[in-house]
């Protein structure tokens, strides 16, 4: 059975709304991308360049990090290093949570299953490839929960302002 042919109206879950007379948005053919999209897109970029670089770097980063784990213990004196890593490391995926439910928010399972198989994939390779690098499954439980922690916070400011919204304009 063949599939419906999507609505022009309705956007796409990547968010690309056609042009055209069926759009209601004006007469030219083709896709435009938002500049709200194109900065999401460019930020992504960058952010997504930093974790490849900070995940896949040789050594351990932390190494020459004195001054940096110096004022974390500083501000917070009774951390205890594994909490100081598994806290850095989850924060370290908030944005990759973040970014996912831009990008995919039509498809919550599909986030789901990449917020658990990037970090593990990430640690795997850190194993296979980076001998001096450590992994550890502490640190795929710590950036699933970073990206999963992204991921409802987008959710939830997403829901907020929408009902605000709608309520704006009743």
């Amino acid at each position: 059975m063949p599939r419906p042919a999507r609505s022009p109206a309705r956007t796409p879950p990547w968010g690309v709304r056609p042009r055209g007379p069926a759009s209601g948005r004006g007469a030219r053919p083709g896709r435009e991308i938002s500049a709200r999209r194109r900065a999401v897109l460019v930020l992504g970029g960058l952010y997504a360049a930093g974790l490849a670089v900070i995940l896949l770097w040789p050594d351990h980063l932390d190494r020459d990090a004195g001054f940096a784990y110096g004022v974390i213990y500083a501000v917070f004196p009774g951390a205890d290093p594994l909490q100081v890593d598994f806290a850095l490391n989850v924060l370290l995926f908030v944005p990759f949570g973040v970014l996912l439910a831009v990008f995919l928010r039509r498809w919550p399972w599909v986030v789901l299953v990449v917020s658990l198989g990037v970090p593990t994939i990430i640690e795997t390779a850190q194993a296979v490839l980076l001998p001096g690098r450590t992994a550890s499954a502490g640190d795929v439980v710590a950036n699933a929960v970073g990206a999963l922690a992204g991921v409802t916070v987008t959710a939830l400011v997403c829901r907020r302002v929408t009902r605000n919204h709608t309520r704006s304009r009743v």
